[in-house]
This record gives structure tokens, C-alpha cells and sequence, in this order.
């Protein structure tokens, strides 16, 4: 699990997974309510971007634990391209302690790494993030055939 704000955002896919006391009248139109109210966006590319699953066993209560008993619960599973922030945020750590060396001569002295090739992760990383804020920044070109 990571921190990040997905208003600064946009959705690329959102499971949502209800359990017990749930109708699909009442997911759809929960549903409903959140694209009129354009409370959060979507890439251009996928506008519809909800998946629901509905199971009518209540939610299970462990005997002694700290949760209370409730009749329905909701999970939320979701893509954003918020998390372009994340990256950020990791890129610029790991430079501050690569910056110090802190932590490679482990990696060198054990011989699992050459100094050199700490570069290739951060590359690799430094990708991902703009990759991820292109995705939310503009609709992906079509594919040429």
C-alpha cells in the first residue's frame, strides 16, 4: 500500500466489491451518482471504468476482534494515475541516498551488484513515473497496423 492523493489524478479502472445487504439497484445507481457528479475523472480511454461484484453473505465478524458487526460492507480496488506521485517520491529518495552511497557497499561487497548498476533501476523507475503521468495527461495514440 502506498500514499497518494487521487485527486491529483485520474481513474483508469475501479473494482468495487460490495458484500451482504446490497441490491444492484442501489450499486447502479451509487454509480449513477458519482459520474453526474463528476466527483472524480476518468482517462479519455476508458470512460465507463466500474466493475462490480455483489456476494450476499454478510461480512464475516472474528470472535474477539476489533471490527463491529455490520450488515454490508464495500471494497474498493482502483488504478489511478495518481501514483505517479509515488514514484516521484521514490525516485528522489533513492537519489538522495545514492547521492551518500548509503547502503551500496552491501550490495558491492556481497557481490550481488556492481556500483554501476544501480543506474538501470532508477532509469527503469524514472520511466514508469512519466509513462504513468502520460496516461492521464492525454487519450493513448491508436495502434498502426
Amino acid at each position: 500500500m502506498v500514499k497518494c492523493d487521487p485527486r491529483h489524478g485520474k481513474y483508469m479502472a475501479c473494482c468495487m466489491m460490495y458484500r451482504g445487504d446490497v441490491v444492484p439497484k442501489d450499486t447502479n445507481q451509487a454509480i449513477a451518482t458519482i459520474k453526474t457528479k463528476r466527483t472524480i475523472q476518468f482517462v479519455d480511454w476508458c470512460p465507463t471504468g466500474f466493475k462490480i461484484g455483489i456476494n450476499y453473505q454478510p461480512p464475516a465478524v472474528v470472535p474477539n476482534g476489533d471490527l463491529a458487526k455490520v450488515q454490508r460492507s464495500l471494497l474498493m480496488i482502483s488504478n489511478t494515475t495518481a501514483i505517479a506521485e509515488v514514484w516521484s517520491r521514490m525516485d528522489h529518495k533513492f537519489d538522495l541516498m545514492y547521492a551518500k552511497r548509503a547502503f551500496v557497499h552491501w550490495y558491492v561487497g556481497e557481490g550481488h551488484w556492481t556500483e554501476g548498476e544501480f543506474s538501470s533501476p532508477r532509469r527503469t523507475s524514472n520511466r514508469l513515473e512519466k509513462a504513468t503521468r502520460r496516461l492521464g495527461a492525454r487519450s493513448p495514440e491508436p495502434r498502426r497496423r
